[in-house]
């Protein structure tokens, strides 16, 4: 079964970080996230209910801490990566983290389990990389360092930061939709149909536009790796050998052939991330990081 949705139109494709597109755009994502919660409070209780909403996502945001990266890795059974078992895989860590520009190293661990695959998670001197058992075995070490590079460009990202504020804005638009939907079922407020069809459809579009914004966060990481790298030939290579692996080995796995459609995935599809990695200009490499230096840096 295939992931693509060639059904959308191109335009949408590309806003939804399907396709690539020229930049990235998760700003404009998490603003329209924004707008539909604001546009949900709004119909259910006017203004006072979309200050009250603005407030609880602010609170919601300073008050929920990020799960610590120590728990993380307990509960998917991740090891340390040790340095003395690994010596050049935490020397191409180190490289690379240098060339970003890193505060900090990201602590390394690995991940049991089939299939390659990669982790990043935590900010700051608490950013941690797991990496599969897999990836270890299975990639040669320019793959390996295209992987390292793609978290890397995460954690200069703060992708860790922008998907807490996307999960956020989502769980409070489900939580004022749902309860949108109790007052018109069991209240005697009386709405019109299309208002009950908009409740109900209010979390299905948030959680699209999430899982668009986590997309368009892994294209722009695979831009950033191309730069660690200077060039993407190294990222292209990557990601048709994984591809390989894991379609032969998750392959085996149930679930794998009800995989879900591109659209509700949290990953663009192998094609689309070589196209958008083909399509990056030359003149572009080893400029990713140095146009984007954060305050301070």
């Amino acid at each position: 079964m295939t992931n693509e949705t060639p059904q959308l139109p191109d335009v949408i494709q590309r806003f939804l970080a399907i396709e690539p597109g020229s930049t990235s755009h998760a700003g404009t994502l998490m603003a329209c996230m924004i707008g539909v919660l604001a546009a949900c409070a709004w119909m259910l209780g006017g203004f006072s209910m979309m200050i009250s909403a603005g407030i609880a996502v602010s609170l919601m945001l300073f008050l929920t801490p990020m799960i610590s990266p120590e728990i993380l890795m307990k509960m998917l059974r991740a090891n340390p990566l040790r340095p003395k078992d690994y010596p050049a895989i935490h020397e191409m860590m180190h490289l690379l983290c240098e060339r970003a520009g890193l505060d900090h190293t990201p602590k390394l661990f690995i991940l049991p389990g089939k299939g390659v695959n990669a982790i990043t998670t935590g900010t700051d001197a608490q950013t941690t990389i797991a990496i599969s058992s897999d990836a270890l075995h299975d990639l040669s070490p320019r793959q390996m360092r295209a992987i390292l590079a793609h978290e890397i460009a995460h954690a200069w990202h703060g992708d860790t930061r922008i998907l807490l504020m996307t999960d956020v804005l989502y769980r409070a638009t489900w939580t004022i939709a749902l309860f949108g939907l109790a007052i018109f079922i069991f209240g005697d407020f009386n709405p019109p149909a299309w208002m009950v069809v908009l409740f109900g459809a209010v979390p299905t579009i948030s959680f699209l536009l999430q899982r668009a914004v986590i997309r368009d966060r892994e294209f722009a990481a695979d831009h950033g790796a191309s730069d660690l790298l200077n060039g993407p030939e190294d990222m292209i290579d990557a990601l048709l050998h994984i591809d390989q692996i894991n379609r032969r080995r998750l392959g085996l796995i149930p679930y794998r052939s009800t995989q879900p459609p591109t659209l509700l995935d949290t990953h663009p599809s192998v094609t689309a991330r070589i196209k958008a990695l083909r399509a990056l200009k030359p003149g572009t490499w080893q400029k990713f990081f140095e146009n984007r230096r954060m305050p301070g840096q």
